[in-house]
């Protein structure tokens, strides 16, 4: 028997085997994320997005800053 007819005739019995035998396993994993969640320091963080906005908006401000005395003097 071809696979193709196989799951055809067959498919949902498997997939209900599959997912029945399929619960323990997921059914006994717990992740606890607290030693990694400890680790962070929102300061940190939030300095970091500050300086990464201060850096974006200084190309901006420097160019238009530029323009603006060029055109004080000339």
């Amino acid at each position: 028997m071809k696979l193709r007819n196989a799951v055809k005739k067959y498919g949902s019995k498997l997939a209900a085997v599959g997912a029945v035998a399929a619960v323990p396993a997921f059914a006994q994993t717990t992740t606890d994320y607290s030693s990694i969640l400890a680790g962070l320091d929102t300061s940190t963080a939030i300095t970091a997005i500050v300086g990464a906005g201060v850096i974006i908006a200084g190309v901006g401000f420097a160019k238009w800053a530029t323009k603006k005395v060029a055109r004080f003097f000339g």
